[in-house]
């Protein structure tokens, strides 16, 4: 792995964990029965669409690190029909305009709550960079990227990052029991954590598979498999510290139950970089 692939680890999590967050808001908008929602829409760290928008910067600013000449980037933009890294950063744009639009929108408001139809969009635009993302990882000859996995562990990490940020935010959410909806949030977070861990082991084992060559990556030992081992049990602990805080008996906001998910957000944070470094790791051509 190049040094500078860095800037990839960091754009691809950050950028992943951003489209998390506008995913998870617009569920809870859209998607509740008859919800009583409270969302910042100041320029405070829990307004949920700001904090997404500081990660889509922070994310594309990391991004330019990788090019040899960044003052080129724009140039990408001239294969639309038929380069999935010109739709990327088409999408990138996309994406952080609509979240602008709907931050001023929120703002200027002074309301406590986001329009649903500007957040739909916020999604739409947000899971097109999601697969997109996916889509230029996604060639015939690399192997290790070029399955199944790569497109459901980008989905895992974008879940996982936006559940977990969300839960923090402490929004004031009820469904039509008056139960707090942190119940369902903290029990899907458990069953992503949950399928990531599978999809993890199941792919490290078509790893092992693979003959790489004598120059290619070594997966079934060495520093690779210890990582990926750390990984393993890093997700473990953040999967079981979530099921302890579900077993709680007040989880709405305010209770200090939900103070579990800052170590949970860090390990699940961690994880995911060193996830997204194995995956950089893992690459070796096939072919010409």
């Amino acid at each position: 792995m190049r040094s500078r692939d860095w800037s990839l680890v960091f754009f691809t999590t950050l950028a992943q964990w951003s489209v998390g967050i506008i995913v998870c808001l617009t569920g809870l908008i859209l998607f509740s029965d008859d919800p009583a929602v409270i969302v910042e829409t100041g320029l405070s760290a829990r307004n949920p669409v700001l904090l997404a928008l500081l990660l889509i910067a922070v994310a594309t600013t990391s991004s330019f690190l990788h090019l040899g000449k960044p003052s080129n980037a724009p140039g990408a933009l001239n294969n639309l029909a038929g380069s999935w890294l010109s739709r990327e950063i088409l999408a990138i744009g996309l994406f952080s305009v609509s979240l602008l639009l709907t931050l001023f929108s929120g703002w200027k408001s002074g309301g406590m709550e986001y329009p649903g139809y500007l957040l739909l969009v916020c999604s739409i635009t947000g899971l097109f960079l999601l697969w997109a993302m996916a889509r230029v990882y996604l060639i015939p000859t690399i192997p290790a990227w070029n399955n199944w996995y790569t497109p459901l562990s980008f989905a895992l990490t974008t879940l996982c990052l936006g559940l977990a940020t969300f839960l923090l935010l402490d929004t004031v959410v009820e469904d039509g029991s008056g139960k707090p909806l942190a119940w369902f949030y903290v029990g899907f977070l458990i069953a992503v954590l949950l399928l990531e861990l599978l999809s993890g082991f199941l792919h490290q084992q078509q790893l092992n598979k693979m003959p790489t060559g004598m120059d290619g990556p070594v997966f079934n030992r060495g520093t690779l498999h210890r990582l990926f081992l750390a990984r393993m049990a890093l997700l473990s602990i953040a999967c079981l510290a979530m099921i302890a805080s579900l077993l709680q008996a007040n989880l709405a906001p305010g209770s200090g139950a939900l103070t579990w998910v800052y170590p949970v957000l860090a390990l699940v944070f961690i994880q995911e970089i060193v996830g997204r470094f194995l995956f950089y790791l893992s690459y070796f051509r096939i072919g010409v």
